[in-house]
């Protein structure tokens, strides 16, 4: 099978290939379309003018100052399709929203991160966002205020701000963006598969796991959006190829995940400073790291022959029972590898069938901290060909099922939803570190972390933005 050059592909959208860290500052527009006629005409200027990043861009030049890239709601697309906007050819999850109510409970969105307590998205009140990306703050919020104003019918929301910090560390201190997965047919692929063969065999995936068009690990297309044929008068899109009356909105796009989580860094600090046990050498540091699953520098937790750090060529089948990296830390719940299943071969391609690609920023922001405290944390980004198979199953049951692997009353360290405890279950707030000859049990542990608010989005590749563009 011929593996198709998604990475360079000129109807596929930038921010899905390329992270753009030469542009350090982000700033997402959620936004309201109030005139569709006078959007319609904004969109088809970004589009005539190449204003909405594609991956055949490449990575940002010298002269670049910005890049921009965008993506709507499930209101968004019917507002534009009006009746084209065909419902059932979606997932639920993108229908409903990250905020019906079970998918509330699916996600764990309950006691600290209940969406009643969000700061934005506790209804879909937003058509979509606008992603700008530019070497400034002001440079990034300009490009917002430039494109989401009265004259070309949509209405800014909310803004959202996030940073590559010079150091790449998150707020808790850790090296971030280290696992990723790695497309097939991309230059890294290639790369990586001539250095560290073993990587690719552990992180490879085919394109339709991420872009909607191509084959995904079961050898088939992803479930495919639609849109009335009457709704691309202009021939923008494919024929649908299971509803022949209808046209393909899908091929080259992607659906997006954007949660904004803060992290309380202090309070993660202050409770493993408490804890940790100095009788027996014990330091914070160590159970951060047993926490999350790595050293600080990224490094695995699981000893490699050749010790390199960043590596992501460990597959956990020598750590059954999770002696060096434990079973329910947040590395090892994100992405089981190959463990879980009756073989390791099996658990792995059960693991790849759920990976999503991550292009989060964290953020920084003196405004949200109150009383002269900085509010740190990530707006958390991810790309996936299937919300529900994909972000939803991790979340739901990996990082926050309390019987993850034979655990109980667990969930993930960092990034979990504890639970209080009710009249019919005990309180869900453990961690437990496997050692020799007895594991430790953390107790009482807090959330560390919290959503200030969530959506999901569906980011069209070029063609269908230009079918957006001229619906009737």
């Amino acid at each position: 099978m011929s593996i198709p050059d998604v990475v360079t592909h000129p109807d596929i959208q930038g921010l899905v290939f390329r992270g753009y860290p030469a542009l350090p500052h982000a700033a997402y527009g959620l936004f309201r379309i109030e005139d569709r006629q006078a959007f319609q005409a904004l969109l088809d200027r970004l589009i005539k003018a190449e204003q909405i990043t594609t991956a055949a861009m490449g990575n940002v030049k010298a002269d670049e100052t910005s890049r921009l890239n965008l993506a709507f709601t499930a209101p968004g697309l019917e507002t534009l399709l009006g009746e084209g906007f065909v419902a059932e050819s979606f997932e639920p999850a993108f229908v409903e929203g990250m905020v019906q109510e079970q998918r509330s409970r699916l996600l764990g969105d309950v006691e600290a991160n209940d969406r009643a307590l969000w700061r934005w998205g506790q209804q879909v009140n937003f058509d979509g966002m606008l992603l700008a990306f530019a070497k400034t703050p002001d440079a990034a919020e300009a490009l917002l205020a430039q494109h989401l104003s009265a004259a070309n019918g949509a209405v800014l929301v909310h803004t959202l701000k996030g940073n590559i910090p010079s150091d790449g560390k998150e707020a808790f201190g850790f090296a971030d963006g280290i696992s990723q997965p790695i497309i097939e047919g991309t230059p890294r692929h290639y790369q990586v598969n001539r250095e560290r063969p073993r990587e690719v065999e552990l992180n490879g995936i085919p394109p339709g796991e991420i872009v909607l068009g191509y084959e995904d690990g079961t050898g088939k297309l992803p479930r495919a959006p639609a849109v009335a044929a009457t709704s691309d008068p202009q021939g923008f899109l494919k024929r649908h190829h299971e509803w022949p009356d209808r046209k393909n909105l899908d091929e080259n796009g992607t659906f997006l995940v954007f949660r904004q989580l803060a992290q309380h860094k202090d309070a993660f600090w202050d409770y493993l400073n408490e804890v940790a046990n100095a009788n027996v050498g014990e330091t914070a540091q160590e159970l951060a790291e047993k926490m999350v699953g790595r050293r600080m520098d990224g490094t695995s937790m699981e000893p490699t022959p050749r010790g390199r750090p960043n590596n992501n060529e460990f597959d956990l089948a020598n750590d059954t029972h999770g002696l060096h990296c434990p079973i329910g830390s947040h590395v090892r719940r994100s992405n089981p590898r190959s463990t879980g299943s009756e073989t390791p071969e099996k658990s792995l391609k059960v693991s790849l069938r759920h990976r999503i690609l991550r292009r989060g920023r964290p953020y920084r922001n003196e405004e949200l901290g109150g009383e002269g405290a900085v509010e740190e944390g990530l707006q958390f980004i991810c790309f996936n060909a299937s919300l529900e198979r994909q972000f939803e199953f991790i979340q739901s049951a990996w990082c926050n099922n309390q019987f993850f692997q034979g655990l109980q009353r667990e969930v993930d360290p960092v990034f979990g939803t504890v639970r209080a405890p009710d009249r019919e279950m005990q309180s869900v707030d453990r961690f437990t570190i496997p050692r020799e000859p007895y594991r430790r049990t953390l107790s009482d542990v807090p959330t560390f972390v919290t959503v200030k608010g969530g959506g999901y989005f569906f980011m069209p590749g070029i063609a269908a933005l230009k079918c957006l563009a001229h619906a009737g």
